[in-house]
């Protein structure tokens, strides 16, 4: 199964789902990135 990145919109044969809030935290969606993405994604949440 073939997922497409929530970011760079590619197909990607393994997905990482993340949960994304809006500003005032009441609301989620759910998302999938790419291995690529997803580890650009985690470096980021370091600052």
């Amino acid at each position: 199964m073939a997922y497409k990145c929530f970011h760079c919109e590619h197909d990607s044969e393994s997905g990482h789902a993340i949960t994304l809030y809006n500003t005032t935290g009441d609301e989620e969606r759910f998302e999938v990135l790419c291995d690529n993405c997803y580890a650009d994604w985690l470096l980021s949440l370091k600052g």
